[in-house]
């Protein structure tokens, strides 16, 4: 029997492994590209899984005003680009699928601007997209609480960020009114899910992509790839953010 929850912990093997290589050869000073590097190592494990009419860049979105620069841009191939050069891209709002923060660590130090960035980046696109922050490590103890920082940021921008990968073990996702089990409250959930959040990040991309592109829900044969665990992860929600709209 294929053994798919082997499979999609590859996926955090893969990536802690790649990790820090470069930061292995070059010291504080040149941070700034290790950073760079792993948004690499991220697009390139991303390219691998989304379909061929898809397409990954680093850049900027147009919309109604030009957003701050995303580390990854998830965009349609069958609509034209406003520039170009490389991986790097100026997308109209129209073909962006999905946008990714990366962070090598996510903790109380950048949580609200790395929330900030992509809530607001995510408001210029007037429709539904993936919308995820990606963080290496948490730096945060959420075994025993959730400290008080990520409930405030979560309350304060809540709606655009919709998938959260917290290092490798812990999974964040954005739930809607009437979502799941059609609960009455939008919140967002927190998932402990052993070596699977990252390939839970990305099985939650691919899935959104492919609804967006074709306008129905994926393959069941595809779906228990993407998602292995039994009963679904809901059996591993350890904690639960509820959102009040005022």
């Amino acid at each position: 029997m294929p053994n798919y929850i082997a499979y999609q912990k590859s996926i955090s093997d893969q990536l802690i492994a790649a990790k820090n290589r470069v930061r292995n050869f070059i010291d504080e000073a040149h941070w700034a590209e290790d950073g760079r590097y792993k948004e690499i190592v991220l697009k390139e494990l991303l390219a691998e899984k989304l379909p061929a009419n898809v397409s990954l860049g680093t850049g900027f979105v147009m919309g109604e005003h030009l957003s701050t620069q995303i580390d990854i841009i998830v965009y349609r191939m069958d609509i034209p680009l406003l520039f170009q050069k490389a991986d790097f891209v100026i997308v109209p709002e129209s073909a962006v699928l999905g946008i990714i923060e990366v962070k090598t660590k996510l903790d109380s130090a950048n949580i609200e601007e790395a929330f900030k960035k992509a809530h607001e980046n995510g408001r210029l696109i007037h429709h539904y997209i993936f919308n995820g922050i990606f963080s290496y490590d948490k730096g945060f103890q959420l075994e025993n609480r959730l400290c008080s920082k990520i409930k405030n940021v979560c309350h304060q921008y809540y709606g655009q960020v919709n998938n959260i990968s917290l290092g490798q073990d812990f999974f964040v996702k954005y739930w809607p009114e009437g979502m799941p089990c059609e609960e009455p409250k939008n919140k967002y959930r927190f998932y402990e899910i052993n070596k699977l959040s990252f390939g839970y990040f990305i099985s939650n991309l691919v899935e959104d992509v492919y609804i967006q592109i074709h306008g129905n829900t994926i393959p069941d044969t595809v779906r228990n790839i993407l998602y292995p665990i039994e009963e679904t992860k809901e059996a591993y929600a350890r904690y639960t953010i509820e959102i009040i709209q005022e």
